[in-house]
């Protein structure tokens, strides 16, 4: 028999360990090449390997795993460079990547 292809499926989100217990983020995804890390505000910012970059990614993905430091190392090492920035609505939605989404907010890191 033959494989039929699955349509992408949306990511799962696991719930940040928070070991500090008092982190900014509430729950993360690990994507192909990425991470997408939801906010206590709702928000969902992916993360890749376009921006911040390899070595970033990597950090924040052994963060997320460990559930301690991912919203400190975010705003003291990361900052505003994102891929995209997602509402709750948007990010229920989420596709994994493939390549390029449909999503451009990608923010402007030619000044940092």
């Amino acid at each position: 028999m033959g494989t039929a292809s699955r349509p992408p499926q949306a990511p799962l989100f696991r719930r940040y360990g928070n070991r500090d217990g008092h982190s900014g983020v509430v729950s993360y995804a690990m994507l192909s090449g990425g991470i997408a890390v939801r906010f206590v505000d709702g928000a969902v910012y992916l993360y890749d390997q376009d921006c911040p970059g390899p070595a970033h990614v990597a950090r924040m993905k052994t963060l997320a795993r460990s559930g301690q430091g991912l919203a400190t190392y975010i705003s003291r090492r990361v900052g505003r460079r994102y891929t995209a920035r997602l509402d709750a609505d948007e990010a229920s939605k989420l596709a994994a990547p493939t390549g390029r989404d449909t999503h451009s907010t990608r923010q402007n890191t030619a000044l940092r």
